[in-house]
């Protein structure tokens, strides 16, 4: 059965620094990052990739490009795989954040919740639509195919919540690490979870 892989860039400046930028300011992978990503393509190579699909943000264009090199495929550009756009956020510190206006980050994932708006933050009912407009094409015309999606926390989130019934505190504590891959794999006109959060077990120790 066809299965398609979620994988989170991996680790970037502002993941160190621990800054939102979303999907506009620029920040690299760093030196770990790229090792992250080396482990994860070398895995890939296990399995038949049969197209590889990106956000257009440069730290998952960086990632894209490492495990296709390793892999021997070309690239395609999905802006359904954008990172959230975070608005008047863009630039802050995830800790200031969290001090000046409470954890904005829970209520993220509340999809009644308006609480962001004022900030101008993407919902994550928008996050969950494009996501699943990419699931549903997917499952129409690849049906034999084996898919890796290069992207963010917050879709790959999406995607795991297109099949999982989780409220807003579980998929804010469900941290989805740099370079890891979910894969979800369709059956029989469905998906179902096969596994979150993958990677060289010996980063589990360490990271």
């Amino acid at each position: 059965m066809p299965l398609v892989i979620f994988m989170r860039h991996g680790q970037a400046d502002n993941n160190v620094n621990r800054i939102l930028v979303g999907r506009h300011v620029e920040s690299h992978l760093t030196e770990q990052g790229r090792r992250q990503v080396g482990y994860a393509a070398k895995d890939l190579k296990n399995i038949q990739v049969d197209k590889v699909v990106v956000s257009p943000v440069i730290r998952a264009v960086e990632t894209a490009e490492i495990v296709c090199n390793e892999i021997g495929l070309e690239y395609e550009i999905d802006e359904r795989l954008y990172e959230i756009e975070l608005g008047k956020l863009v630039g802050m510190n995830f800790d200031e954040v969290m001090s000046k206006y409470g954890n904005l980050f829970l209520k993220f994932y509340d999809e009644y919740d308006p609480a962001l708006e004022r900030f101008g933050v993407e919902p994550f009912t928008s996050v969950k639509e494009r996501v699943k407009s990419l699931l549903e094409e997917v499952a129409e015309k690849h049906t034999d195919r084996n898919i890796l999606c290069v992207t963010h926390l917050d879709p790959i989130k999406a995607a795991i919540s297109t099949i999982l019934q989780l409220n807003p505190e579980a998929l804010y504590r469900w941290h989805i690490r740099n370079a890891s891959m979910t894969i979800l794999r369709h059956d029989y006109g469905q998906y179902s979870l096969s596994g979150v959060n993958i990677m060289a077990m010996h980063r589990y120790a360490h990271e």
